[in-house]
């Protein structure tokens, strides 16, 4: 009898049983359905990636476009007060299995750092050279260019080291940036150039081609092909001469909420100091590259790493009165640090910036 019932099953089943299929059916839509939307995200996210891709193959044939029509610099106009230092060194990125950009990318974000009418100290290798100087048509006299490559930077020579403390299990522990797998934890090279911003300034100070007394630093690829730069290519600093005495920073969130977990900054995933803007005179750039020495040998002896945002907020905590921090964020630093409208002769005002608001409200 068994044998019967099972037998009578099987030909249900093979022979569409209405009694069987009914009970079947409600199983059957379940997984049309699951199957029928696991196609459509599949679709989706190739539609995405699709349309991600092309925008940026649009941007780069945009930018490509403006540096190779670019005509070079006319009559100077701009302000050379001041000395405007950045960088651009090849450290592999292209070729990152996360968090990829390929160096050519950087290179165009550069051209709007370039194009500013300013006195610039430029840290290139060999790769970047030519471009550099295509873009500085015209402003020769306004700009200096030092050849250098990753190997001959001071930091360079923890760079064995840097990678045994990434690989260490006591830094992997605990630690938010090796879980979300960031450049700063796991690629030394990262590291070195972002600490040697201030190696930079301290090199452009020795050498002080411009004879000026306040520096900025300004990361080659600020802004990341956007259009936040000053759209006439002069910047007419704001809100920061006056302020020689100590570094300014933009401070993205208040630093002071980290201040009881210091000791753990360097397994945080946080960005409060923004690293690719900061500016200061001569003395107070020098001590704080001073300071930053001390501190990333003290990390080497303690088995610590992070970025060179990690570094500010520590020596901030150490010496306060070297810092002065501005309200600001990622894009904003023409927007705090820039006259839109040159400023009139026997005039003591001149177009408000945002600025002139932050200082004259006493912040830090």
């Amino acid at each position: 009898m068994e044998f019967n019932r099972s037998a009578h099953k099987w030909w249900c089943y093979t022979t569409g049983c209405p009694v069987l299929m009914a009970k079947r059916r409600p199983m059957v839509m379940v997984v049309v359905v699951v199957v029928v939307a696991a196609v459509c995200v599949l679709l989706l996210a190739r539609m995405v990636l699709y349309s991600e891709e092309s925008q940026r193959r649009r941007k780069f044939m945009e930018d490509s476009y403006l540096a190779m029509s670019w005509e070079g610099f006319g009559p100077e106009k701009g302000v050379y007060t001041f000395t405007v230092v950045t960088a651009m060194l090849d450290i592999g990125r292209g070729r990152w299995a996360r968090q990829k950009r390929p160096y050519n990318t950087y290179l165009l974000y550069m051209q709007r750092v370039l194009r500013l009418d300013v006195n610039l100290v430029v840290f290139v290798d060999s790769k970047a050279l030519p471009f550099v100087l295509w873009m500085r048509r015209g402003r020769e006299a306004r700009t200096h260019v030092v050849r250098t490559d990753l190997r001959q930077l001071p930091y360079y020579s923890y760079r064995d080291h840097i990678q045994s403390i990434m690989d260490s299990q006591e830094y992997q522990q605990d630690n938010e940036l090796v879980r979300k797998g960031l450049c700063e934890s796991q690629i030394p090279e990262y590291d070195i150039v972002q600490w040697s911003k201030l190696h930079f300034l301290n090199e452009s100070i020795t050498l002080n081609p411009f004879h000026n007394d306040y520096f900025a630093w300004i990361d080659g690829g600020y802004g990341h092909g956007e259009d936040v730069h000053p759209a006439d290519g002069i910047w007419r600093p704001a809100n920061l001469l006056e302020h020689g005495d100590r570094v300014t920073f933009m401070e993205r969130e208040p630093v002071e909420r980290y201040r009881a977990v210091a000791g753990r900054l360097h397994k945080m995933s946080i960005n409060i100091l923004a690293g690719l803007f900061f500016a200061g005179g001569k003395r107070a750039l020098q001590r704080l590259y001073e300071l930053q020495r001390e501190l990333i040998a003290d990390w080497m002896r303690r088995g610590v790493v992070d970025d060179d945002q990690t570094v500010y907020m520590l020596l901030y905590f150490r010496n306060p009165e070297l810092f002065r921090l501005v309200p600001g964020d990622w894009n904003d630093v023409f927007r705090l640090f820039h006259r839109t409208q040159p400023q009139r002769h026997g005039s003591s005002s001149s177009a408000q910036t945002v600025g002139d608001v932050v200082d004259r409200q006493n912040f830090r």
